[in-house]
């Protein structure tokens, strides 16, 4: 069985002016990608014409007052000008919007979502069929409708995380639907590592990876001393086990030193490169893992990570999974990195198998 459900839909035409368009558009101006054009706002307007309302996000605040304005119009569509943290926080922030509503009415409350592979990773991209980047992506978009067909829906599984932060964020609750999640360990640092680039592409994931075997292999060496401090210490860095309790299922993980703790609820891939998560799609679950593994054994398992296989270790557990209870021990918290999105201080982690939501992938021309 595969995680995703696809289902066909219909187009709606504006019929006049008041008629609220089938598709919204959500675009910041700031973005990476946008800041060289000044009046994307207009120029994406121009190519979508009646079918679309194109809104300019520069903050979480006018990002909820866009959504709320897409819900009390109904907007069927909603095209993240983005890559998969765009998508993550729509999709966050539309939860927010519709307040307290039961887990299984969220997939039929919210729009249903097209993201246009205008990020860093996109795994969201691909795994629906998107390519092309925004502009063209539109140009498809308004022939689609023009012609009153659309390609079929597809419906992704998420988790749910819910907790608390440490104290120093005064313990506030959360509640977050995710993709993949880096919670904790060298994944986690990882992606501190890749976004500290201020342009992180495949290459930033090459020169981690360098940098980190090349520190691990000096370490406690003759050369080490040869070796820029920064350099040397890098694999610390990566490494470091973290003070965390894990339950999966109720049971209890056994290791007292954990420095990996990831987990999916699809099957994705990062830049044609990594595969991660492929249990979740077969058994409908969560899958994770969740243990310790030394320098060593991370690089032994490359060759899993890139072909999509099981990891292998003497303190690791790789498992699918219902619920996932977490608590730190670590004074600042956990830092995860959801959907490629950082996150810091979080004490509790409660996850679960969380709702579906439907994505249209669209192939730009």
């Amino acid at each position: 069985m595969k995680s995703s459900k696809k289902s066909s839909t219909k187009t709606n035409k504006p019929t006049d002016s008041k008629t609220p368009p089938p598709l919204g558009i959500i675009t910041n101006p700031y973005a990476g990608k946008n800041a060289s054009h000044s009046h994307r706002a207009k120029e994406l307007g121009r190519i979508i014409g009646p079918y679309g309302w194109v809104r300019e996000s520069r903050n979480l605040d006018q990002l909820k007052s866009i959504l709320y304005d897409f819900a009390a119009h109904k907007v069927p569509y909603v095209v993240c000008d983005g890559g998969d943290g765009t998508v993550h926080w729509i999709i966050n922030t539309y939860l927010e919007v519709l307040g307290d509503i039961p887990l299984d009415e969220i997939e039929a409350s919210l729009p249903i979502f097209i993201p246009t592979n205008g990020g860093t990773i996109d795994f969201l991209a691909k795994k629906v069929g998107s390519s092309g980047g925004t502009i063209k992506i539109l140009r498809k978009l308004k022939k689609l409708f023009d012609a009153e067909t659309l390609p079929q829906v597809t419906s992704l599984r998420t988790f749910m995380m819910e907790g608390r932060y440490t104290q120093k964020l005064h313990g506030e609750a959360y509640r977050k639907l995710a993709f993949s999640g880096a919670l904790a360990g060298f994944a986690q640092k990882f992606f501190n590592k890749y976004y500290e680039s201020g342009k992180p592409s495949i290459n930033t994931v090459i020169e981690v990876i360098t940098k980190t075997f090349t520190s691990t292999a000096f370490k406690g060496s003759w050369f080490e001393g040869y070796v820029p401090k920064d350099v040397a210490s890098y694999s610390n860095e990566i490494f470091d086990p973290v003070q965390i309790d894990v339950v999966i299922d109720g049971k209890s993980v056994p290791y007292e030193r954990i420095n990996t703790l990831n987990v999916g609820s699809i099957a994705i891939e990062i830049k044609s490169l990594i595969k991660l998560f492929a249990r979740a799609d077969q058994d409908q679950k969560l899958h994770m893992h969740v243990g310790y593994l030394e320098p060593f054994e991370v690089f032994a398992n490359l060759p899993n990570l890139f072909a999509g296989n099981d990891y292998t270790g003497k303190e690791l557990i790789q498992t699918t999974a219902n619920t996932i209870e977490i608590v730190s021990r670590e004074k600042e918290g956990l830092n995860p990195c959801l959907d490629g999105e950082l996150f810091t201080g979080m004490e509790t982690m409660n996850i679960t198998v969380g709702p579906h939501i439907r994505f249209m992938g669209v192939r730009g021309v």
